[in-house]
């Protein structure tokens, strides 16, 4: 009983560290928030994500849960989008009984750094992102012997309203790797445009 209550107190602690950096971004995003209509589509943005991280495939491991990241990108006057992110998984811990009886415990977690390219279609009140990810996900695995990295690629889909410099939105991110597995991803984003 005793793991359980330790291990629900970790993934909380692990949450509201999550929260924080998220608010933080948003905080620093919106003091130095600057733009001249919002319509505008050309320009960088710094924008903070927060969101949860599923594997799918055949993987044992759960190395994504809450995810924070951070992106960095620059649109063209007439919707193209190029951009870099990097994002932390905080994963999770499995546990596995050989044939011989013994647990083994993994602790996993996950950093990803990439990149984008995709385009923005600008309507009344709101932005419509698509995009094309790539790039590579470095797992780090506590008790376990094997491979710590994987490259991906994947398509990328968010819905962002702008108030000035001011962006919020909602993205879901698919990544697919080499050897069949992947992760779905989905949570909130926020910055600004300048």
């Amino acid at each position: 009983m005793k793991k359980a209550d330790i291990s629900v107190l970790k993934v909380a602690g692990q949450a509201v560290f999550a929260l924080g950096c998220f608010v933080f971004i948003q905080l620093v995003g919106a003091r130095d928030a600057r733009a001249e209509s919002a319509r505008k589509v050309e320009g960088f943005e710094v924008l903070g994500a927060l969101g949860y991280g599923v594997a799918v495939g055949d993987i044992e491991l759960e190395p994504y849960g809450v995810m924070v990241g951070l992106e960095l990108g620059y649109t063209l006057p007439f919707g193209l989008r190029i951009g870099a992110d990097a994002n932390y998984g905080f994963g999770g811990k499995t546990e596995q009984t050989l044939s011989t009886g013994r647990v083994i415990v993994t602790d996993a977690s996950s950093t990803t750094l990439g990149g984008s390219v995709g385009y923005d279609l600008l309507f009344s009140s709101f932005r419509l992102r698509g995009a094309v990810d790539s790039g590579v996900i470095i797992y780090d695995l506590e008790g376990a012997n094997t491979p710590g990295a994987a490259y991906y690629i994947g398509p990328r889909l968010a819905l962002i309203w702008q108030y000035r410099a001011f962006e919020l939105g909602l993205q879901s991110k698919y990544w697919a790797t080499p050897d069949g597995t992947g992760a779905v991803q989905a949570g909130l984003m926020s910055g600004a445009r300048f």
